[in-house]
């Protein structure tokens, strides 16, 4: 039996990201995407909570607001917990592997520059040697004490 877990969305996002740290120091960004599903008599919008890690957590955080069109590219994550009162609790997430910055252009050319550059480290920012260990951005904030911790 083939097991095939994938999800591609285009929607905005609702928030800011929110840029957090495991215990571990590895960042991870959280967002929220609106998404509309438009059929033949209406139109709604589906919200989804996504999760991106490390380097690409750290890119969204830094580069992306609220209201900003994104396309993500990922995978679904089912997950429970209990409350402190003892309900149990369930949530289906997205996992992404992928984020590239959309534009509001009509302009395919553009629109078609933006997303193969979305994903590339900025021109600007000093690459660290592998060996560092490090995370850029990420690592300056938990360095002065403005991350906050999560588990991954």
């Amino acid at each position: 039996m083939v097991n095939f877990n994938r999800v591609v969305l285009a929607g905005n996002l609702t928030r800011d990201p929110e840029l957090r740290f495991t215990q571990g120091g590895v960042p991870v960004a959280s967002l929220s995407i609106a998404v509309n599903r438009v059929s033949s008599k209406s139109e709604t919008v589906d919200f989804f909570n996504v999760s991106a890690w490390r380097e690409l957590g750290e890119r969204v955080a830094n580069y992306k607001k609220q209201g900003d069109p994104v396309l993500i590219e990922g995978r679904l994550q089912y997950r429970t917990w209990q409350t402190s009162d003892g309900t149990k609790r369930s949530a289906v997430d997205v996992v992404a592997d992928n984020v590239q910055f959309l534009n509001r252009s009509a302009d395919p050319q553009q629109q078609t520059e933006v997303l193969a550059s979305a994903n590339k480290a900025p021109q600007e920012a000093p690459q660290e040697p592998a060996g560092v260990g490090g995370w850029g951005v990420a690592k300056q904030q938990e360095a002065e004490g403005n991350g906050t911790s999560t588990k991954e």
